[in-house]
């Protein structure tokens, strides 16, 4: 109606004035900052939502010299792996006060060292990030890594990675969820397994693979070179694998393929093989990505809880800037799960 006034936009001090508290404790409570009373930070949530108050961003960033941005730093956008990380770390982010930011650089690891300084530099110039998240292949690269520190960046690395940068890695155990993938296979009763690896310049291909080769020999069970294919994640890759394998004299009669996407192509090379999955052949993958439950049959795989990971590797980030940690080394290892699905039977000779 004409003539109605505008309601009035709450105000920080407005905050402190009807929590009974000082605006430096409302700034603590919304910055998430350790030390507060539970019965003052209890105080001014109430007051933020009867008041209805929205902290300005920006304002933030001036009063604490921080941006409450953290970057992720990645290399592909059509990663299902990627995005499932993303989402846990936009999830974290929100709960938290901090605003996710996402960087495509897709060929970073080729660059000399002062072309990844200065691509870096140029980032960090233009987000002015609090902290980087890095997945694969980017999170095990040395070079980036150095980079990163002469830049003064607090890092969180999604694992596996072979790095003694100071830094926080989230990871599972890929050794040990490898091993047990690859015993569900021999105790099916297959003994000429194949094994499709990733990228090369992934810590994960050769982590998976060495967990794949223990529990072969554990089982007094030969690994033939010959059964040993390129992959790298993809569906494409995965398919020409599928081809290749299929295609041997003696073919394999089960499959690891280093995760789920390279799964799925490979068990669609089979399909158009008209080779049975998993009546003639039985394929595992690797991450029960989206794709796991959407291919036909449905894929058995090791669960990494991908989510999760996004959400932890966000949560021990902002953690060592509350607690002032910032440039120490930290390991955590979630749990993960061998999910039994649909692809895998005992072979039809056993």
């Amino acid at each position: 109606m004409a003539g109605e006034s505008k309601p009035k936009t709450a105000k920080m001090k407005d905050v402190a004035d009807l929590a009974g508290v000082s605006i430096k404790t409302v700034s603590r409570v919304l910055n998430n900052e350790p030390h507060v009373q539970d019965k003052l930070r209890n105080k001014v949530k109430d007051a933020v939502a009867k008041l209805e108050y929205v902290p300005s961003q920006s304002a933030r960033s001036l009063r604490g010299n921080k941006s409450y941005n953290i970057n992720l730093l990645c290399h592909a956008s059509d990663s299902s792996y990627i995005n499932a990380i993303q989402f846990g770390a936009v999830i974290a982010c929100q709960k938290l006060g901090y605003q996710l930011s996402i960087s495509l650089l897709e060929d970073l690891h080729n660059h000399s060292f002062d072309e990844i300084k200065a691509e870096l530099e140029q980032l960090t110039h233009q987000h002015r990030p609090d902290g980087i998240m890095l997945v694969a292949p980017y999170a095990g690269n040395r070079m980036i890594a150095f980079a990163l520190k002469e830049l003064g960046i607090d890092v969180v690395r999604i694992g596996p990675v072979d790095l003694t940068a100071d830094g926080i890695l989230v990871e599972i155990d890929d050794y040990n969820a490898s091993i047990e993938l690859t015993k569900h296979l021999i105790d099916l009763g297959h003994k000429r397994i194949a094994f499709v690896r990733g990228l090369e310049n992934q810590r994960a291909t050769h982590v998976r693979f060495e967990g794949f080769s223990m529990a072969m020999n554990a089982a007094g069970l030969t690994v033939d070179p010959e059964l040993v294919v390129p992959g790298s994640f993809d569906f494409s890759s995965g398919m020409t694998a599928g081809q290749t394998l299929l295609a041997h004299a003696n073919p394999p009669t089960a499959v690891f393929a280093s995760n789920d996407d390279m799964a799925a192509g490979l068990v669609t090379a089979a399909t158009m093989a008209g080779v049975s999955v998993p009546g003639d052949l039985s394929v595992v993958g690797y991450d029960d990505s989206a794709v796991a439950t959407r291919m036909r049959p449905e894929l058995t795989t090791i669960h990494q809880p991908l989510h999760e990971l996004g959400e932890v590797a966000i949560e021990n980030l902002i953690d060592s800037f509350q607690h002032k940690r910032t440039g120490s080394s930290r390991r955590v290892v979630l749990d993960h799960n061998f999910v039994l699905r649909d692809t895998t039977a005992a072979p039809k000779n056993k």
